[in-house]
């Protein structure tokens, strides 16, 4: 994988046009050869920090698609969020890895968003698919919990209310997190409202404790990391030069 600076100036330069100072907006840098065309589609999104995608994140997207059936599955990196800042690989470099591992999918896309929040993400993708796709996003444990964290809402139950009316999240277990637990807690008050619109699958005990905090730390120590990541990102970490000392 070679990617010339013009090219990568083309990576920064879509990144920073998605600043979140206006609505919310989404952009595809690469769209699926065989994606969504029809209406009432459904599709998987997976929007995460990516920093770099783990054979848990794979698992958990392939899961989840096959779990609702979906058609398409977008892999989707926000220009802010709301817990992390941007440390370790660039927006850019983020950017060229997902366009790499996509790239031979022909049903995967690669889409930028503006914002951080799910009800933005929500509000932001509808423009770029047709008429009522339903949208599947997919999470892990922790971030389901800050989807119901008022921290991060003007007014909780009516965003709440905006994010599931239109679309529907996929959880997965994590480390010693199992979906029984869960499911315990989509049935807690401030969660059931919405809770014909929460879905959780299974993830195995391997790929349950992978993060990218572990490749990232490998990567530091000039251990190989390859069997966390998929092998196109492990090629892409290569010819980056990523998270190395």
């Amino acid at each position: 994988m070679q990617v010339p600076p013009r090219e990568f100036q083309e990576l920064h330069s879509f990144m920073d046009a998605l600043e979140p100072g206006g609505p919310p907006r989404a952009a595809f840098f690469r769209r699926a050869a065989k994606g969504l065309n029809r209406p009432g589609g459904r599709l998987t999104v997976m929007d995460a920090s990516f920093n770099p995608m783990t054979v848990a994140h794979e698992a958990m997207l392939n899961r989840a698609s096959e779990t609702c059936r979906a058609g398409e599955a977008l892999l989707m990196l926000s220009h802010a969020n709301v817990d992390k800042p941007i440390y370790g690989a660039s927006l850019a470099q983020r950017l060229a890895m997902l366009d790499h591992y996509a790239k031979p999918c022909s049903n995967v896309s690669v889409a930028g968003c503006s914002h951080a929040r799910f009800v933005d993400k929500a509000s932001a993708l509808r423009p770029l698919y047709p008429e009522s796709t339903r949208l599947y996003f997919v999470v892990g444990y922790d971030t389901l919990l800050r989807i119901f964290d008022s921290r991060y809402y003007a007014n909780l139950e009516h965003e709440l209310t905006a994010l599931f009316g239109g679309a529907h999240v996929i959880a997965a277990n994590r480390d010693n997190i199992d979906p029984e637990a869960m499911r315990r807690l989509a049935k807690s008050p401030e969660y059931a409202a919405f809770s014909d619109r929460i879905h959780f699958i299974r993830l195995d005990c391997a790929h349950s404790r992978i993060s990218s905090t572990q490749v990232r730390a490998l990567r530091k120590k000039g251990v190989p990391a390859r069997h966390l990541v998929p092998s196109r990102i492990a090629d892409a970490m290569d010819a980056l030069d990523l998270y190395r000392v």
